[in-house]
């Protein structure tokens, strides 16, 4: 996934500052709109449950030596590319402690909003970590362990069927795809990022606190439009609707 170049001329701009090109990739300013640019898109991501990049997969139980909640009967591992929980089936009751999914649901399959973030081959993790025992697959760790993964008991089928192609080192963010997220997403990006930058570039304090004001807009907007989306979904009690002999 590359940095869309646009969105952060818009924010630059909006903050009275010069506008980048391909050509400045090595300089100080691109690398540090890059470095703003992600971990605004990461935080977008966690913060409200976008439509567009809603994704479902079954959970895999951890196989990680964590001290389990004994008020819950399963501990799954939180998918590698999720951003945000959204929900499980028949919207179950579920907690998140350590990118952990606890619950009582088996076999559980969760909603959630992806980063699109890349689950490197195996092959991969055998050639840095050495030979890798048959019963293990690689999952996203813990801070703190190599190339932030770890190894966690389970089976490579629980996990996916196919690896993706190797992403292209040449891109801004080789471990993310580019997903089809909706123009409100990018949209709020843009006011946040303009909002940081006019912070650490200008120091123009009402300058960054008109924007992250109007920032926070964008995102109640697209909280209203992820609630009527789900709203929409909501069906009628069964029982209700027999008893009250309108079926």
């Amino acid at each position: 996934m590359n940095m869309n170049l646009d969105l952060v001329n818009r924010a630059l701009h909006t903050t009275g500052q010069n506008l980048l090109d391909k050509s400045d990739k090595e300089s100080a300013i691109y690398k540090l709109c890059k470095a703003f640019y992600i971990a605004t898109f990461l935080e977008a991501l966690s913060e409200v449950e976008w439509v567009g990049g809603r994704k479902r997969s079954r959970l895999v139980l951890t196989g990680r030596p964590v001290l389990k909640n004994k008020k819950f009967l399963y501990a799954y591992d939180m998918p590698f590319d999720c951003a945000k929980p959204i929900e499980l089936q028949d919207n179950d009751y579920f907690i998140v402690e350590d990118r952990l999914i606890i619950t009582d649901v088996p076999d559980a399959e969760l909603l959630y909003v992806s980063n699109g973030k890349i689950l490197r081959p195996i092959a991969a993790a055998v050639m840095e970590l050495g030979e890798r025992p048959e019963s293990e697959y690689l999952s996203a760790g813990p801070p703190g362990t190599i190339q932030e993964y770890t190894l966690y008991p389970g089976e490579p089928a629980d996990i996916e069927d196919e690896f993706p192609d190797d992403p292209d080192p040449k891109t801004d963010y080789p471990d993310y795809y580019a997903l089809d997220y909706e123009p409100k997403l990018f949209e709020y990006i843009e006011k946040k990022l303009a909002a940081k930058l006019a912070m650490k570039l200008s120091d123009q304090l009402k300058l960054h606190s008109k924007l992250f004001e109007e920032a926070l807009l964008v995102k109640q907007e697209a909280i209203d439009a992820s609630r009527a989306s789900r709203a929409a979904k909501v069906k009628e009690d069964a029982w209700w609707t027999s008893e009250l002999g309108l079926c």
